[in-house]
């Protein structure tokens, strides 16, 4: 897509307004909009069978749940009908919501080699901080992103962010994370209370993590895994329900459930309470 539309479809993801009378997030508008460079411009009154071939190649290479409702609402945006627009995409709406089962899950989960590896490559300094906090704290991109020096304790290695309609919440942050981040504000000479910690846009973020993921670890990155990463973590290790959802700021622990169904915890306990039939006198 040329910039010309891009920008012009920027403007009608920006005025969507979804079935649930909500706009779109932030986060998938800036994921989609990284995304549309790939998508081919077209017209509107193309035939079907033009259609299909033009969004082939790219709905063959970019098959992911947010590259398909992309192009959806691009054609959307050209005024094509809905029946048109479901045989192009052959899109089942269930992917629009958030990870509803544990194979959509697994597809937006590091594991813990992959992080640390990750972090170990990044030479950047500022985006290895901003992935260790991305990490730690489970916050949303958006959340870190608009953090000033007055929302943070050194000492607790606390950190204070806004999340989903305005609720404030507290986030939480391992030493090596909290030091490096005094590092990092003293580099960049920060002392006002309201001044920001990073001054990059979330697009920024979108586009650096794409990078590193291909080159250091051959997958598919973008920030919001690291939350999915780092609640799974907590669930593999034994955390309940609740303590993730007060740890996640949900509203509803039917989102929590699902790292809490996919977690390995109650299988290993299982596992252990079996006992070692090898071990075992006959």
């Amino acid at each position: 897509m040329e910039k010309e539309e891009i920008s012009k479809f920027e403007t009608f993801l920006k005025g969507f307004i979804k079935k649930n009378g909500k706009k779109l997030g932030e986060r998938t508008v800036t994921g989609i909009l990284i995304l549309s460079k790939f998508i081919e411009t077209t017209k509107e009154n193309e035939s079907l069978e033009s259609l299909i071939l033009k969004h082939k190649n790219y709905l063959e290479t970019k098959h992911y749940p947010i590259a398909r409702y992309g192009l959806w609402l691009y054609l959307k945006s050209l005024n094509y009908s809905e029946k048109i627009i479901k045989e192009v995409v052959k899109f089942n709406r269930r992917n629009l919501t958030a990870l509803t089962d544990e194979e959509k899950l697994a597809a937006s989960v590091l594991s813990k080699k992959e992080v640390i590896f990750l972090v170990n490559c990044i030479t950047n300094f500022r985006n290895k901080i901003l992935v260790k906090m991305l990490y730690d704290t489970g916050a949303r991109i958006s959340e870190i992103l608009n953090i000033t020096l007055k929302d943070i304790d050194f000492d607790a290695g606390e950190v204070r962010v806004m999340g989903k309609g305005r609720k404030p919440r507290t986030c939480f942050m391992h030493q090596s994370t909290t030091e490096l981040l005094k590092l990092l504000i003293k580099s960049k000479n920060i002392v006002s209370p309201n001044s920001l910690i990073f001054t990059i846009k979330p697009k920024t973020a979108w586009y650096h993590l794409k990078k590193y993921g291909k080159i250091f670890l051959n997958r598919e990155l973008h920030p919001h895994m690291f939350r999915h990463t780092r609640l799974q973590h907590l669930a593999d290790d034994g955390g309940d329900a609740f303590l993730i959802k007060a740890f996640a700021g949900h509203a509803s622990l039917n989102t929590t459930g699902v790292y809490v169904k996919s977690s390995k915890y109650q299988g290993k306990l299982a596992f252990k309470k079996g006992g070692d039939i090898w071990e075992e006198k006959i």
